[in-house]
């Protein structure tokens, strides 16, 4: 007898930084923003935006955003396409701070304010695996009837250099090692960004079945 599973398969379009166009690294550090107006980098986002809810998909990704103007104007935007919902991930430089040096706390929190309705979350992602718990603990500490859902999917935690690639992942530990720490600090979607293989996905899928299995609630009457 053949099963078929109920659960299917969501494809996301991924919307990333006005930067990683200008072929100048900018995108890495954010600084684009220092020079770029806002109006610019929404008229360069639209048509791209745009594209991906024609075609069809479930969710739009607005990630790997370094700065907070941009993170802004693109949860602003979304507002023309009233019918989709997306998640919001920045990338970070340190266990505080986005790319361009704004807190990253403070920035996910005015965003999911400015438009819970459609965002399904707020994260990081292309960062190093040992940022994350710093990184969101504490983040939904002064609303704890209505907490930020947190996406998280940090990369393999090596360092890249331009002149031979991808550097010191014999120094890394494997993200999976980190999944239960997240899950208890209330993240609630995970997964892995650059140097993440179908290996370490399995293993992530791993680590999130043992979690939910071991925090199963067992409703006991009164």
């Amino acid at each position: 007898m053949n099963v078929v599973s109920e659960q299917q398969p969501l494809v996301v379009g991924s919307v990333g930084p006005y930067g990683a166009h200008l072929h100048d690294g900018s995108e890495y550090d954010g600084s684009y923003a220092d020079t770029t107006d806002v109006q610019t980098m929404r008229e360069w986002h639209r048509p791209r935006m745009q594209a991906l809810v024609e075609a069809g998909v479930d969710l739009l990704a607005l990630e790997t955003i370094p700065c907070q103007e941009e993170a802004e104007m693109l949860v602003d935007l979304l507002r023309e396409f009233p019918t989709v919902k997306a998640w919001l991930a920045f990338s970070c430089k340190d266990n505080q701070s986005i790319a361009h040096g704004e807190s990253f706390q403070k920035v996910a929190q005015k965003c999911w304010d400015s438009n819970p309705e459609q965002l399904v979350a707020v994260g990081v992602n292309c960062c190093a695996p040992s940022f994350v718990r710093t990184l969101v603990t504490g983040i939904n500490a002064e609303r704890p009837h209505a907490p930020i859902p947190l996406i998280v999917y940090p990369n393999s935690g090596e360092k890249y250099n331009p002149q031979i690639g991808w550097i010191d992942r014999d120094k890394c530990e494997p993200v999976e090692v980190f999944i239960q720490e997240w899950l208890a600090l209330g993240v609630r979607y995970v997964g892995g960004c650059c140097r993440t293989y179908a290996a370490d996905v399995t293993r992530i899928r791993n680590q999130v079945q043992r979690w939910r299995d071991a925090h199963r609630f067992h409703c006991t009457p009164e």
